[in-house]
């Protein structure tokens, strides 16, 4: 029955086209077909044989393909299943091309934290239509029919969910107040901490084999917690393309770097090099961290940035940089800058709002070895910090805010600009992140509660069993739920002169009911984790969102961020959270 469908649908589609093809091209001629060649030299009997004329052998596969550039998806999937033929034509990879570049394509190049190298050509990465001219005669060896499928189910949130389970099989759920899970994604593997306050790391393949990274203190009296880990972008040689580089960062101050082969049948992989820093900067732990060999950056709590030289096999330190006027949370961006041997880190942070508010800024930071690029700095860099020759240091700095007051006198524009500025200002900020080119914040104010016990009246909001009165009221323009999406602009530094980056506000992005707890960015496309479980995805370039996972069972639509963490991360094909609900792996590659 469903056959018979199929070749109904595919003679009306087929018609239809043909009679709207034929109205701008010559009719066949009138002249009928040659008659079928005979079997045998007997005598033409009354029924003669003739030629029958089917949709296979009527038009030339060329011509077919032109008919079929003009389906969508869905009914090229259903000329997929009327016969061999169709089925062959309707794989072409050609067309597939076209299709994903016309439904998938960007007119503007999308902004990427960068992941590892996948081996299978399987790319799923939106390109922009500029590009689709000038693409090599390789990119047609990738399956583009693939890359749209998965394309589609980001869009449509079609996936499929997996727990993850210890050695045991049992579920991994962290308890109500964890803290934050710290979990990165690299191609098929996926590392996290062995649990919330453990000083380990695990490496999971898609198979379910988990490896162990452990990591090593001197320091530490007890067991030293993990603060940060931060996974190498450089692209790998042939060489070493089996292997994992990445860091992890205690508690103590200290780090750890990891060259994971999982390819070995070892269990466990201890550190190939180990830093300790000096006592002046253990006290406040590395939050965060970007890693490009043979450059790593990190960044305290108390706002230090520190970069570190990795290269000939040892850990350099060569620059301390602190800002008393840039907040966490913040979000960090390394990349390299391929006309020079410079690299560029964006950062985003949380910035205060006269009185007692928050909005956002951004700063660039070009890392390059001395004497490459002019210096002008903006952070207060350590005195006693001295850079060795040739080692990596900042030589330029350039910021800017969202909320920005105007000098001297306004006119009404101006008045207006300020008006909508001020009206975006949050009282609490849950995170902010940021992929190079576009910023999204994440409001923590608390504007809807719901009830988790008898007792709690209105105007409070429970908080680790005790009630506390409500300390901001949200205006109208936005909520806990509601993130906030800007564009930065960051112009080329020229010779003469060095333009100021913009950061502008572009849309509201809405679809989440309860507080937003974490976000990850990443190549255009925003994951949002709100504390009740509930995961939303967006395309940063259409605004366009759907829900992923609904918030889980039990959970309240007006908990405080601020009170249950959780994790989020992403790549091409899957995403992995750590939330109310344990850690979950969402795969999009079905």
């Amino acid at each position: 029955m469903n056959c018979r469908r199929a070749n109904a649908y595919a003679s009306y589609t087929l018609a239809f086209l043909l009679r709207s093809t034929a109205m701008s091209k010559h009719r066949l001629s009138p002249v009928p077909l040659p008659p079928a060649k005979r079997l045998h030299h007997t005598r033409i009997s009354s029924q003669e044989h003739r030629l029958i004329t089917t949709f296979d052998n009527a038009l030339y596969d060329e011509l077919i393909l032109f008919i079929f550039s003009f389906l969508n998806c869905r009914d090229l999937c259903a000329m997929h299943r009327t016969n061999r033929n169709c089925s062959r034509l309707a794989s072409d990879n050609q067309l597939w091309k076209t299709l994903f570049i016309r439904e998938f394509g960007k007119t503007r190049l999308r902004g990427g934290k960068g992941f590892y190298g996948l081996t299978d050509g399987r790319l799923v990465k939106p390109l922009p239509l500029r590009a689709s001219t000038s693409m090599s005669s390789a990119d047609d060896t990738l399956d583009w029919k693939w890359m749209h499928r998965i394309s589609s189910n980001w869009r449509n949130g079609r996936c499929s969910v997996e727990h993850f389970t210890n050695a045991e099989g049992t579920t991994l759920a962290p308890p109500p107040a964890f803290p934050r899970q710290h979990v990165i994604l690299a191609g098929g593997f996926t590392i996290s901490s062995s649990n919330p306050c453990g000083s380990s790391l695990l490496v999971r393949d898609n198979s379910g084999i988990s490896r162990t990274l452990l990591c090593r203190s001197t320091l530490a009296t007890s067991v030293a917690e993990i603060s940060a880990i931060a996974l190498d972008q450089s692209p790998p040689s042939l060489s070493s393309s089996h292997i994992i580089r990445l860091a992890a960062f205690l508690t103590t101050g200290e780090f750890n770097i990891f060259e994971h082969d999982h390819s070995s049948l070892s269990s466990a992989t201890t550190p190939k090099q180990t830093y300790v820093p000096s006592s002046l900067h253990r006290a406040s732990p590395v939050t965060h961290a970007a890693y490009n060999h043979p450059l790593l950056v990190t960044l305290s709590h108390s706002f230090t940035l520190m970069i570190y030289d990795l290269s000939n096999d040892s850990i350099t330190h060569t620059q301390t940089l602190t800002s008393f006027t840039s907040h966490p949370p913040t979000s960090l961006v390394l990349s390299t800058i391929p006309s020079t041997a410079s690299y560029k880190l964006v950062m985003a942070y949380a910035i205060p709002v006269y009185p007692a508010h928050w909005s956002v800024g951004a700063t660039e930071l070009i890392i390059s070895p001395l004497g490459i690029l002019p210096r002008k700095r903006t952070f207060a860099t350590s005195s006693s910090e001295s850079s060795p020759q040739g080692a990596f240091e900042v030589s330029v700095t350039r910021s800017t805010r969202a909320f920005d007051i105007p000098q001297g006198w306004i006119d009404e524009h101006k008045l207006q600009l300020m008006r909508d500025q001020w009206g975006r200002k949050v009282k609490q900020v849950a995170d902010i992140q940021t992929d190079g080119k576009w910023v999204v914040l994440a409001p923590g104010d608390v504007t809807d509660i719901s009830p988790v016990s008898h007792g709690s009246s209105e105007g409070t909001v429970p908080q680790q069993g005790h009630l506390q009165p409500l300390p901001y009221i949200s205006p109208p323009s936005h909520t806990s739920s509601h993130l906030q999406l800007y564009r930065l602009h960051v112009p080329p530094i020229s010779s003469s002169s060095v333009h100021t980056p913009k950061l502008m506000f572009v849309r509201t992005l809405h679809g989440p009911v309860g507080s937003v707890s974490t976000l990850s960015l990443a190549d255009g496309r925003c994951v949002s984790l709100s504390a009740n479980g509930a995961i939303w995805v967006w395309d940063l370039e259409g605004g366009d969102g759907i829900e992923i996972a609904g918030p889980a069972k039990g959970s309240f639509a007006g908990t405080n961020s601020g009170s249950t963490c959780g994790t989020v991360a992403f790549d091409e094909r899957r995403i992995v959270s750590a939330s109310v609900r344990g850690i979950e792996e969402r795969r999009f590659d079905i």
